[in-house]
């Protein structure tokens, strides 16, 4: 007699954990296909328990593990491309900024003169160029919320980068003769605290960023996208190759070459986040 009541609850007991496993198995499915899901409080436990407790049989369960992954992959891309719209106004102020600043300093051309020029104590309007490079290093910072859906250690690169950045937009450097032709002939002669420190934020900085992108490469040719992946490497040797040749008589030409690309890589991250967003939201 004793036999046949636990029967019943052994049969109850072993159905939950055959749920239990499938719910298990289909989450590791959901995660290889579309990367591991945002973590947070509220990663719909609801439908996780009703998954587990297997009252409408294995099939139901397994649905409800796969569609309560599914929305919280959805949730995690909308949450992510939220900040994409800050990397294109970012970027967008960078460069209007810095066309401003240029066309209103006398004698500054793009071609020979140093970016960071414009904002150096002596500039005619140097908060302009300050303006600039705060607003590229906000973008770069929100960038990282992006890359940080593709790679963790990516994430934290190109977010140091843009800690960076902002140290180089207030660690002016010292042109008393103007903007135009301060620097040339070779590199900055680096003497003070003040010199020092923008030059060692830049040169950081400049690192983490190309680190970054290429470790979002190496991450997107890992999830099968390849094209995407090798386009990123690409970024990053070509923005690494310009800021090598930067000096010279002539450094404008390959430092712009460098922050054209690596902006540019910036926007088509965002653009491409919102575009797939957009389309997570139609499925």
């Amino acid at each position: 007699c004793r036999r046949t009541l636990r029967k019943p609850a052994q049969r109850r007991s072993s159905r939950g954990r055959a749920h239990w496993r499938n719910w298990t198995q289909s989450a590791s499915r959901m995660r290889a296909r579309h990367g591991t899901p945002e973590r947070g409080r509220n990663r719909l436990r609801v439908d996780v328990a009703v998954a587990a407790s297997g009252s409408s049989g294995p099939r139901v369960a397994s649905a409800g593990a796969q569609a309560a992954l599914s929305l919280s992959v959805v949730r995690g891309r909308g949450a992510a491309a939220w900040a994409a719209v800050p990397v294109l106004t970012g970027i967008a102020s960078f460069w209007s900024a810095i066309l401003v600043a240029a066309a209103l300093e006398p004698g500054y051309t793009h071609r020979r003169d140093y970016l960071s020029t414009l904002a150096a104590d002596g500039a005619g309007h140097a908060e302009v160029a300050m303006f600039a490079i705060v607003a590229a290093a906000a973008a770069i910072l929100f960038a990282s919320l992006l890359v940080r859906q593709l790679s963790r250690p990516a994430g934290v690169s190109v977010a140091l980068a843009g800690v960076g950045f902002v140290v180089v937009a207030f660690t002016r450097l010292e042109c008393p003769n103007g903007a135009a032709a301060c620097g040339l002939g070779g590199r900055f002669e680096v003497s003070g605290a003040t010199e020092i420190g923008h030059w060692t934020a830049t040169t950081v900085s400049s690192i983490l960023l190309i680190g970054g992108i290429a470790l979002t490469g190496i991450a997107l040719i890992r999830r099968g996208r390849r094209v995407a992946g090798l386009a990123s490497l690409a970024a990053a040797a070509v923005t690494a190759a310009a800021f090598l040749a930067t000096g010279g008589e002539a450094p404008g030409v390959s430092q712009r070459i460098g922050i054209v690309v690596a902006t540019g890589w910036l926007a088509v991250l965002a653009v491409a986040t919102l575009v797939r967003s957009r389309a997570s939201s139609f499925d």
